[in-house]
């Protein structure tokens, strides 16, 4: 569950409340009609920020393009440099993926004390936060839904090239009924690494970790972890060796990590070192 995220659809001038839902990819997901003239997807954080995987519960197959705009200074910025991962043949929010953009280096992010005061928006309430828009070229299929907007740092094709015995349909099975793949484990391994960082004083806030990249070794082995654990004691040499190989890949000479909460990363960030041991 991420709880310095609003979510909020504007869908033609009504706004709905999507966050409990799209914050917590174990609830279910929320169906989307978006209309790309009138609507607009706006995303509140307590820091700026560089990214988000959104993962979707029916995909849409329409052909549209995503924009993002960052709110600075009082007005919607256009962000540089966007890819959107969750593009396939041309229409965007058709796979799972991660929304990624660069902020503009001669603009930045404004935080915003009411939300109210963010144009196109004038729902109250929402306080002292940082907004991102997306904007769609066009309709969206009318069933779409998203499940879940968050942090992914790792995939099931990473995955299986270190751990080639997971991609088993009937273990899959086994782990639970219907299973086709291993997503709900790397949202979970990527949560796991967020908290570790927090408790060695690294990061703050899971938006600080502006290259994901990263953490994709580190999270594979973190979700061989949590599987083999789910299989039971069969499985607890794997668990170990998978726990083992986690804890290596997290020794990083440098982090990138957003220090100065800018959204951006700064070239003395990705100099710093900070390591940590785990014992």
């Amino acid at each position: 569950m991420i709880y310095d995220q609003r979510v909020i659809w504007d869908d033609d001038g009504t706004e709905k409340d999507m966050s409990s839902t799209v914050n917590d990819f174990l609830i279910g997901s929320y169906e989307i009609a978006f209309t790309g003239v009138d609507d607009a997807l706006y995303i509140a954080s307590d820091i700026p920020f560089n990214h988000r995987f959104i993962m979707m519960d029916v995909a849409n197959d329409e052909t549209i393009t995503a924009s993002v705009y960052i709110w600075y200074n009082n007005e919607w910025v256009a962000a540089v440099d966007v890819f959107d991962g969750t593009s396939s043949g041309g229409a965007s929010l058709a796979t799972d993926g991660i929304l990624e953009w660069t902020t503009n280096r001669l603009k930045g992010w404004s935080r915003e004390a009411d939300s109210e005061d963010v144009d196109g928006l004038d729902k109250v309430g929402i306080y002292d936060k940082y907004w991102l828009r997306v904007n769609f070229s066009s309709d969206f299929k009318a069933t779409t839904s998203i499940k879940y907007i968050g942090q992914r740092f790792s995939t099931d094709t990473e995955l299986f090239a270190l751990y080639p015995d997971l991609n088993n349909a009937s273990l899959m099975a086994a782990y639970a009924t219907g299973k086709t793949g291993w997503v709900d484990q790397h949202i979970i391994a990527s949560e796991s690494i967020a908290r570790d960082l927090k408790r060695k004083n690294i990061i703050y806030n899971e938006k600080q970790i502006l290259n994901h990249h990263l953490f994709q070794e580190a999270s594979c082995h973190k979700v061989a972890e949590i599987v083999y654990a789910g299989l039971g004691r069969a499985f607890d040499d794997n668990r170990a060796r998978a726990r083992k190989h986690y804890q290596e890949a997290m020794e990083l000479n440098y982090y990138n990590i957003d220090r100065n909460a800018s959204g951006n990363l700064e070239e003395t960030e990705k100099l710093h070192s900070q390591r940590f041991m785990y014992r």
